[in-house]
């Protein structure tokens, strides 16, 4: 693994990791997580091909997100690095996920491959907590801002039979004994404007009817139910998708990359255009 970076557009920088040389995939993270969340999966994928995994910015080694944040800036940002890399395929995890299609609809990609994506078709994406969030991420109560966000997506999370203060405890816990949560510090600021964006942009899903390439449209079976409600109705749309179910995966699996997902994820990168 090759630790460099990348120059962006306006000045800034963006920390990449590459798990071999050359021409391949670059991995878009999701909202709250960091670059080495995605070193197993990485590694795995990597057995076939060049992955370029990238902190986007707004977390600890990327400059600070602008002030004037979008889409269009995380697209340019994710230009940078496929130039950077020579490639041409892009694989996005949930918020990343939003992120590689926008970029089919911008960049000369060849493939797309999406996990739990979440461009918010429909106003699928929970994002009722957004000010509750806010409001801890300004107050620095990071673990309270966690808590909300991981309870305000997820409905699963949020019937946990655990009162507040275990939970909360447990969040203490993974902060401090998990490589994700020791990260949480420097990516909840970043997090506020993607879900601000996300609040604020509810496009239909034939938006995305004009992507050209093929785009493999994947969701965990054991994640919330919304995920597979914009999969499908993504899907539906795409010229080439595939939507595909992961079975048992829910939406942290690219931290374990399980068989199942990493063969999906190969077989579609590796395939030949007709």
């Amino acid at each position: 693994m090759r630790h460099h970076t990348v120059e962006t557009s306006d000045g800034g920088h963006l920390r990449v990791f590459s798990f071999g040389d050359g021409p391949g995939v670059v991995l878009v993270c999701g909202t709250n997580t960091v670059a080495p969340t995605y070193f197993r999966t990485a590694r795995r994928l990597s057995k076939g091909l060049p992955v370029h995994v990238y902190d986007r910015r707004g977390r600890p080694g990327s400059s600070l997100q602008p002030h004037d944040y979008s889409m269009n800036s995380e697209v340019a940002d994710l230009g940078r690095v496929l130039d950077a890399t020579g490639s041409t395929m892009v694989f996005g995890h949930s918020y990343g996920g939003a992120v590689a299609l926008e970029a089919g609809l911008q960049l000369p990609v060849r493939r797309i491959a999406v996990y739990d994506a979440v461009p918010n078709i429909g106003g699928a994406v929970p994002t009722h907590f957004l000010p509750e969030f806010e409001s801890a991420v300004q107050r620095g109560d990071v673990h309270r801002a966690v808590s909300i966000l991981g309870k305000g997506i997820s409905a699963k999370l949020n019937a946990s039979p655990l009162p507040e203060p275990a939970f909360q405890a447990v969040v203490r816990l993974l902060a401090i004994a998990t490589r994700k949560g020791r990260a949480w510090k420097g990516t909840v600021h970043s997090a506020v404007n993607e879900l601000a964006f996300l609040e604020g942009n509810r496009p239909p899903a034939e938006r995305y009817a004009g992507i050209p390439v093929p785009v493999l449209v994947l969701f965990g079976s054991s994640s919330d139910e919304f995920y597979r409600v914009i999969a499908q109705a993504l899907s539906a749309q795409l010229l080439h998708g595939r939507c595909t179910a992961v079975p048992g995966a829910d939406h942290g699996a690219l931290d374990r990359a399980p068989g199942v997902l990493i063969r999906e994820l190969s077989g579609f990168l590796a395939a030949r255009e007709h």
